[in-house]
C-alpha cells in the first residue's frame, strides 16, 4: 500500500478493517462452525483467498486493490480461526504442546519461503523492467507468486476438508451456541487483547520501519525476515522443553514482559545491525510462548468450550493485531514517529505480561500437575 501512495496512518486504518469485520461475525461464525462442522468454511476461505489474490495480481486501481487486500486478509483470518479448534479437536493433553509447537514451527517455515519470495521477486522484476523494486508493478509481481502458491495449496485444503476430523466438535442446541463461561473467557482473553494491541502496533509496520528508518529495499528486508523466520521455526520447537522446565504459566507471562524493553529499544536505535538483533530476540521470545499460551487456554476452560475459546482467542488477538494496534500505531507515527508508536507498544507488552501473571501466576494446569507427580 505504501507503493500505491498511502500514508502510514491510512495503512494502519486499512490494516484494521479485516479485524473489524471479524469482530462483527467472528464468534457467531465460530459457534456455527462448531455445530455444523468446518468443511464449508475451509473451502469457502480458500476460494475467497484465491479470488482476492487474482484481483490483486491483475487490477491496478487503488480502491479495488485495497478492497482485494482486505478480502484476502479476512479469508486468511477465517482459515486461521479454524486452525486452533482443529488442533484441539484432534490432539490429547499429552501431545497438545508438541502439536501446537510443531504447527507454529511449520507456519514460520512457510513464512520463511514467503519472505524470500516477497523480497527476491520484486527485486528481479525491477531489474527486468528497469523500475524501482518498491514500485507497484514490482510489488504486484510478488502477488503472481502468491496466487500460484494458493493454487498449489488448494488440493491439500480440499483433502483436509474431507477428513473425519471436520465433524462438529460437539452437538448442542442452537440456543446454546453462545453459552459459555464468561468469567473464565474474560480472564484469559484480557491479556490476549492487550498483547494483540502491542503486537499490532509493532508487527504491521516492521517492513516500513526498516524501509523508512534505514532505507532498505524489499530484497534486504526479505532476507532479514527470512532469517528471522528460520530461527523462529527452530526455536519454537523448544517450547515443550521450556514449558516443562520453567512452567507454562511463568514462561508465557515473562516472555510477554520481555517484549517491552526490546520494542522500546527499537523505538530509538539508529544502527541497523543492532535493530535486527533486537528484532530477532523479540520474535524468538514472543513466539516461544505462543503455543504454550494456546495450550494454557485449552486446559484452562471446560473441554466442551475449547473450540469456542480457541476461536475467541484468535478473534480477540485479531482485533488487537489487525485492528486497534495498527490503527493507533499509524496515528501515533504521524504525530511522533516510530519513537512514540513503539514506546506505547512497549507499554502494552509490559501490561500484557503483568496482567497474565497477576491473573494466573499461581495456576497449575492438569498436565503440569501430572508431570510434577511423575
Amino acid at each position: 500500500m505504501s507503493a500505491l501512495g498511502f500514508s502510514n496512518d491510512v495503512i494502519g486504518l486499512f490494516n484494521s478493517l479485516p479485524a473489524v469485520a471479524l469482530l462483527l461475525v467472528g464468534i457467531p461464525f465460530a459457534a456455527l462452525a462448531d455445530r455444523i462442522g468446518y468443511r464449508v468454511f475451509l473451502l469457502g476461505g480458500g476460494a475467497v483467498a484465491l479470488l482476492a489474490s487474482v484481483v490483486l495480481t491483475l487490477v491496478g486501481s487503488r480502491l479495488i486493490a485495497v478492497l482485494a487486500a482486505g478480502t484476502l486478509a479476512l479469508a486468511v483470518i477465517v482459515l486461521q480461526v479454524l486452525g486452533s479448534p482443529l488442533l484441539a479437536q484432534v490432539s490429547g493433553e499429552n501431545e497438545r504442546v508438541t502439536l501446537f509447537s510443531l504447527n507454529q514451527s511449520l507456519s514460520w517455515a512457510a513464512a520463511l519461503v514467503g519472505d524470500v519470495l516477497g523480497g527476491v521477486i520484486p527485486e528481479a522484476t525491477a531489474r527486468v523492467t528497469h523500475t524501482s523494486s518498491a514500485s507497484a508493478p514490482a510489488i504486484r509481481s510478488a502477488f503472481v507468486a502468491m496466487t500460484i502458491l494458493i493454487v498449489v495449496s488448494l488440493p491439500f485444503l480440499v483433502g483436509l476438508a474431507r477428513t473425519a476430523g471436520m465433524r462438529p466438535a460437539a452437538a448442542f442446541p442452537v440456543r446454546e451456541l453462545l453459552k459459555i463461561d464468561l468469567a473464565r473467557f474474560g480472564r484469559i482473553l484480557l491479556p490476549g487483547l492487550v498483547l494483540g494491541i502491542a503486537a499490532g502496533m509493532y508487527l504491521n509496520f516492521t517492513q516500513l520501519y526498516l524501509a523508512q528508518r534505514f532505507g532498505l529495499t524489499p530484497g534486504p528486508i526479505g532476507v532479514i525476515f527470512a532469517a528471522g523466520a528460520a530461527l523462529t521455526a527452530i526455536v519454537t520447537l523448544a517450547a515443550p522443553t521450556v514449558g516443562r522446565r520453567f512452567g507454562i504459566t511463568r514462561t508465557v507471562g515473562i516472555s510477554q514482559v520481555l517484549g517491552a524493553p526490546l520494542v522500546l529499544a527499537l523505538a530509538f536505535v539508529m544502527l541497523l545491525p543492532v535493530a535486527v538483533v533486537i528484532m530477532y530476540v523479540r520474535q524468538l521470545a514472543l513466539n516461544l510462548q505462543g503455543p504454550l499460551g494456546q495450550v494454557f487456554g485449552m486446559e484452562y476452560v471446560d473441554a466442551r468450550e475449547r473450540a469456542r475459546l480457541a476461536t475467541a482467542q484468535v478473534v480477540v488477538s485479531g482485533i488487537g493485531v489487525g485492528g486497534i494496534g495498527p490503527l493507533v500505531s499509524g496515528l501515533l507515527q504521524v504525530r511522533g514517529g516510530y519513537q512514540l508508536a513503539f514506546s506505547v507498544s512497549a507499554l502494552f507488552y509490559l501490561l500484557s505480561g503483568v496482567i497474565f501473571l497477576m491473573l494466573f501466576g499461581r495456576t497449575r494446569l492438569p498436565s503440569e500437575t501430572r508431570e510434577s507427580r511423575g
